[in-house]
């Protein structure tokens, strides 16, 4: 009976994050949606997550990944709002046969997280879809982010990960659990700080979001490849 109490204390939770490309770009071409939809749906089936943060999902693209996904069983759900101007949603999809859904909210990378609207350069209003979570079987409460930062704008990302830090740190809800999806629209710092980047160097300070991260104490898992996964959506 120890040996079943050890075992159901503890659960594999596989999380991924895919940036899936606004289904309305690239029409008509070698990179349209309709052609690219049988791939992502062959991945997903290939890493079996429990969790998949998406960006840049347009409602009807992201349709079409949960019906992927529940092709096999019908065990999948997502949560989150349309981010106003892009009319995309930072989508968690959660396997909801393993996961019960306690909250979930939507918070915005400027001076008042509570109102989309676009700051420090960005193009666009820059959002966050957070999800409090319970595993069914260990009973263990974890929190999700999955964001996406503006990408023209150094300074939008200087700005957003402070944000970000601020939510945790206000709204973790007794989680001790907090996983964090997204495009950080960033490369990984050089590890011997050989070749800094400029484009992280703002205001005068070295400002890698993912060092800000670090220092907040969470751990990077960007270490399976050995080189970066944008493929430019090929």
């Amino acid at each position: 009976m120890n040996t079943i109490a050890r075992r159901m204390s503890t659960a594999i939770v596989r999380v991924c994050t895919f940036n899936l490309r606004h289904g309305k770009l690239d029409q008509n071409t070698p990179n349209d949606w309709e052609k690219r939809k049988p791939i992502v749906k062959k991945c997903l089936e290939n890493m079996q997550p429990t969790i998949i943060g998406t960006q840049e999902g347009y409602p009807p693209q992201l349709n079409d990944v949960l019906d992927g996904l529940n092709e096999a069983s019908k065990s999948w759900s997502y949560t989150g709002d349309e981010l106003e101007d892009s009319n995309t949603i930072n989508a968690i999809f959660f396997r909801h046969d393993l996961l019960s859904l306690i909250s979930t909210k939507t918070f915005w990378f400027n001076e008042h997280p509570s109102k989309p609207s676009a700051a420090w350069g960005a193009k666009h209003p820059r959002g966050c879809t957070r999800a409090h979570f319970q595993h069914k079987i260990t009973q263990h409460p974890f929190i999700i982010y999955n964001l996406h930062i503006d990408y023209p704008s150094p300074n939008a990302r200087h700005h957003s990960i402070p944000g970000l830090l601020s939510q945790i740190k206000e709204n973790n809800d007794h989680a001790d659990k907090v996983i964090i999806t997204g495009d950080f629209n960033n490369w990984p710092e050089d590890v011997e700080g050989e070749k800094p980047i400029d484009q992280l160097i703002v205001l005068g300070q070295k400002a890698s979001e993912i060092i800000l991260m670090k220092e907040a104490g969470f751990v990077d898992t960007y270490k399976h490849g050995e080189t970066p996964t944008f493929n430019g959506f090929r």
